[in-house]
Order: structure tokens, then C-alpha cells, then sequence
């Protein structure tokens, strides 16, 4: 990892990247664009922007105050491991379940699993609404969908008191809003950020309680 974007994350999350995390992180990173080359896991306009639009938005989550109490965590629909394995690379002692239905995704995490021994990485190759009880402190998800369709399909996995978390670019007040005219006795937060990069792009965290 570059020393720039190790600066970056720590003036912007306050998150030191020691040297072994950031060999795993420069490994996954060659592995994923070797990957995605053959199997189509983003466009290639995104890989060429990998760490500003993928590897810091993941890591976003850290300007959450809560999240240093988190023990557990299944990320729904994670794709090509966004924020799943990255959350699960930086913080070794999380438990990361990495959730999603299609067969491409889940075969790049089960290689990257094994490539960089991420042994608090396990996998879940279904539909969530079919999965087991996961029984998780925290529930993200990136890029998937609604949030109240999101949250439907996944809650069951919530342990009581635990938190539901979606990334989000646009909508954010008015995905609250659906979700509040169905749902009335929920906390929100927003937490609101902007990639680095040269033109203006803001993502928000919506926290669920």
C-alpha cells in the first residue's frame, strides 16, 4: 500500500495500516486485478481507482465511533468482497461472514480466503432469507440495493441491540424516510464522507439501531 494512501487513512479514520496489513492488502489487491481480468468483478474504470472508490469507502465504517466494539459482522451481498474481506484484512479479530448468491463472487472469496489465510473470514453461498441464524452484532451492506428490501431479507440474523449499516452514494434522507413510514421505532444516523478523489463524490453511512 502505498504511503500516501496509509496517510490518507489515518488523517481521515484515524487508522494506522501496519506493515503485515498492508502486505496483505498490496496481495489481495494483485490478486483481485488478476482475478477480475478473466472473471468480471468490476469494471475496469473502477479497478483502475481501487483504493479511492473501493478500499476507502469499506473502510469508511471506521468513522463510525461504535464500530471498535463490533465482534462480529455479516455483510450481505458482498460481491467481489467489498466491505467483507477488506473489513476482515485490517481487523484480524473480527468475525467477517461474507454473504452472497452468486456462484463468481463466492468463488474469488474463497480464493482470497485461502491466498491470504484470513481465518476470521467465513463464507455463506446462498440466499440470506434461506441462510441460518448468523446471530451477528452487525449487519452491512455495499452496492446491493434497498435498504428497507436489504433489511427485510436479513434481520433475522441481527442479534438484539445489534446495528444494521448500508453504504450509500444518493438517497439517503429518502430511503430513511420509506423505511421510517413502515418501520416507527428505529434510531438513524448518517454519517457523511467523500472519496479521494479530484472531483466532489460524497457516500453516506446509514446506521441503523
Amino acid at each position: 500500500m502505498k504511503d500516501s494512501n496509509k496517510k490518507i487513512l489515518l488523517k481521515e479514520f484515524n487508522l494506522k495500516i501496519d506493515n503485515k496489513t498492508a502486505e496483505k492488502l498490496d496481495l489481495w489487491k494483485d490478486f483481485f486485478l488478476k482475478y477480475n481480468s478473466s472473471t468480471n468483478l468490476m469494471s475496469k474504470n473502477d479497478s483502475e481507482l481501487l483504493f479511492e472508490k473501493h478500499v476507502f469507502d469499506c473502510l469508511a465504517i471506521y468513522k463510525w465511533d461504535k464500530f471498535s466494539k463490533i465482534k462480529s459482522l455479516l455483510d450481505v451481498g458482498t460481491g467481489g468482497g467489498f466491505p467483507s474481506v477488506i473489513l476482515a484484512v485490517v481487523n484480524p479479530e473480527l468475525k467477517v461472514i461474507a454473504n452472497d448468491s452468486r456462484i463468481k463472487k463466492i468463488n474469488f472469496i474463497k480464493e482470497i480466503k485461502d491466498k491470504l489465510n484470513l481465518k476470521n473470514l467465513e463464507i455463506s453461498y446462498s440466499r440470506i432469507e434461506e441462510e441460518q441464524n448468523f446471530e451477528v452484532d452487525l449487519i452491512t451492506s455495499r452496492a446491493v440495493g434497498r435498504m428497507i428490501d436489504v433489511w427485510e431479507l436479513s434481520k433475522k440474523h441481527l442479534k438484539q441491540g445489534g446495528y444494521f449499516i448500508i453504504y450509500k452514494a444518493k438517497k439517503a434522507e429518502e430511503e430513511i424516510e420509506e423505511f421510517k413510514k413502515k418501520y416507527k421505532n428505529f434510531n438513524f444516523e448518517i454519517i457523511k464522507y467523500n472519496l479521494p478523489l479530484k472531483e466532489i463524490y460524497e457516500r453516506n453511512l446509514i446506521i441503523l439501531h
